[in-house]
């Protein structure tokens, strides 16, 4: 059973990088113009898709890149530090603590149960997300304004943020070595995440007024004006429930990494 819960396939372990990238585009990329956004993103993609080559050739698991100590803090902090965004997905629960711990505790519990607790649960949050996010964004479109669209603001620094940010669902890069030995870390999930911050940040800017476009909780705000055929409007509670699922999907991988760069492995100790 152990040894069940200690694997993922890589159908699973790439919806889980998917969903996890929904806190970094929704809470910042959006924010960003959507040049520096697309190469930003690009870039990080293209760094991942990198990485990801290289452990998927042969031998390139038995280095254990993510094997070392000094990763656990990091990955532990950085998951604690994706419950406390979580906490921000509603207005009502924005920096409360509580909700906070609660997010982390849900995560916690499912990093510890094994990579399989979080790959199936990423294989139905990344559906539930994908709809919620796309409808927002799909509904959007015709209230888009092309004049705000030309590239007149931003800077590279722009785009290495972005770069940054989009990095942080490569945590599953941690997850290989939970793969089954005939399967590989798909490349897919990476530039999917890149096309959709560049939309998102094209939406946003789009719509939004220079400076509104700019502030914290863009998306949230850009939700408030949609309609689906002039009839429902008001989706940022929907968008707050995505961002919600987003940072549990982060949250969880982080940590699952983070017990896995700990405890070794039994069928790996055993050969060793």
């Amino acid at each position: 059973m152990n040894s069940c819960r200690d694997r993922i396939s890589a159908r699973q372990l790439g919806a889980l990088a998917l969903s996890s990238s929904g806190v970094p585009v929704f809470r910042f990329c959006c924010r960003i113009p959507w040049l520096w956004t697309l190469l930003g993103a690009g870039a990080a993609a293209l760094t991942l898709s990198g990485l990801t080559l290289l452990l998927n050739r042969r031998g390139g698991r038995r280095l254990r890149p993510c094997r070392l100590w000094a990763l656990t803090p990091i990955l532990t902090v950085g998951g604690a530090a994706t419950a406390w965004v979580g906490s921000f997905a509603f207005p009502e629960t924005a920096g409360n603590w509580l909700a906070a711990l609660l997010l982390f505790g849900l995560a916690a519990a499912a990093a510890r149960i094994g990579p399989a607790a979080a790959g199936r649960c990423a294989g139905i949050l990344l559906w539930t997300t994908g709809v919620l996010y796309g409808i927002v964004l799909l509904f959007s479109l015709p209230q888009v304004h092309p004049a705000w669209l030309l590239p007149r603001s931003g800077s590279p620094a722009d785009a290495a943020k972005v770069w940054a940010a989009m990095l942080i669902p490569g945590g599953a890069l941690c997850l290989t070595d939970a793969l089954g030995e005939d399967q590989k870390l798909p490349h897919w999930p990476w530039w999917a995440a890149a096309l959709t911050a560049a939309a998102a940040s094209a939406v946003t800017g789009g719509i939004l007024s220079p400076a509104l476009a700019g502030e914290r909780e863009a998306f949230r705000t850009l939700a408030r004006g949609v309609s689906v055929l002039g009839v429902m409007r008001r989706f940022e509670a929907l968008v707050n429930g995505a961002m919600l699922m987003s940072a549990f999907c982060l949250s969880a991988m982080l940590l699952t990494a983070a017990w896995k760069n700990r405890k070794r492995d039994c069928k790996q100790g055993s050969i060793q």
